[in-house]
């Protein structure tokens, strides 16, 4: 049997999706297993390393055409889009298996309800393996670490002067609304090196100004790193450091499957849906009459966010970085 997972988009998705792919393999280890994904998601499913191959989305057309050739009997569909849906669909494969969500079910040969999107975002597709005979995986996500990654990390902290440090995550790739106040990343930053715990700034694409502008920001000396890393070399990073300070965030993910301790802020969305999961952490929240919105423009004063003070996040930070 040739399986094909069509994977999520975003970093903390694919990360969350982990448990899911382990299943699988449990499950089946002696078919193939393949995952389409696009490049930031791809990383992350060839350092793990369930699937044995991972292939690179790009244009609909030549991604089906790569789909074709591989000749898949089955497909899974984790994202709940329709596009998803024409994947699996003009891939051929005769078992496609998926939510039937975004009114894709024609697309299905085993089409399920959606899950309630009350529980943890984790076992959102325990039902589809369940309804094929698949026990879940209840373990969370671990992501090992290659070596060249390790390396590549190892450089890269020893040109900053750090060893010992807290990763301070500002960005979000989703939406503004779920980043605390740039500011107090930098206050948070000066506040920790007073008792005695440098901090460095993590940053992703398109967040080198970011990361510029919060240590210009700060008193205390604040490496920003991250710009030139792929996902598994920034969790090696991540991995390093005594705890990560984060938003719901790709980052948060990633430093809970390395086994780093998480400091998460949430506001405009759901721990109970999406939190750090895998090791020691701490949810800051300060839910307002709007929260959670999941909105990605705050349409009042984005209150949710700037309640969480800075000691908070410093108190925070000094029980878990041990």
């Amino acid at each position: 049997m040739k399986r094909l997972v069509v994977a999520p988009s975003w970093i903390g998705d694919a990360v969350m999706s982990l448990p899911f792919l382990r299943a699988i393999r449990r499950a089946h280890p002696s078919d193939s297993l393949a995952v389409l994904a696009r490049p930031g998601p791809a990383a992350i499913y060839r350092a793990e390393a369930s699937a044995e191959e991972v292939l690179l989305r790009s244009s609909f057309l030549s991604d089906v055409s790569a789909l074709r050739r591989g000749r898949f009997d089955e497909a899974w569909l984790l994202p709940n889009s329709f596009r998803a849906g024409l994947y699996a669909f003009a891939s051929g494969a005769r078992r496609r298996i998926g939510y039937a969500t975004d009114r894709r079910g024609a697309l299905l040969t085993h089409p399920l309800p959606p899950p309630s999107g009350m529980g943890h975002q984790l076992r959102d597709y325990d039902a589809l393996l369940a309804a094929q005979g698949i026990a879940p995986d209840e373990d969370p996500p671990r992501l090992p670490l290659p070596e060249p990654a390790a390396k590549r990390a190892d450089a890269v902290l020893s040109g900053a002067g750090l060893s010992r440090f807290v990763a301070l995550c500002p960005g979000s790739a989703f939406a503004m609304t779920k980043r605390w106040p740039s500011e107090r990343y930098a206050a948070l930053a000066d506040a920790l090196a007073e008792r005695g715990l440098p901090c460095a700034i993590l940053i992703g694409p398109g967040e080198r100004e970011l990361g510029a502008r919060i240590a210009a920001s700060a008193r205390a000396p604040l490496p920003v790193l991250g710009a030139d890393l792929d996902p598994i070399e920034l969790a090696a990073v991540l991995a390093r450091a005594r705890c990560a300070v984060t938003n719901d965030s790709g980052p948060m993910h990633l430093a809970g499957a390395v086994g780093t301790p998480v400091v998460a802020f949430f506001g405009a969305t759901d721990p109970g849906r999406t939190g750090p999961s895998g090791s020691p952490s701490r949810v800051l929240d300060r839910y307002v009459f709007c929260s959670p919105c999941f909105k990605t423009e705050c349409p009042y004063g984005h209150e949710c966010m700037k309640e969480i003070s800075v000691e908070d996040a410093a108190a925070a930070v000094m029980v878990l970085a041990r």
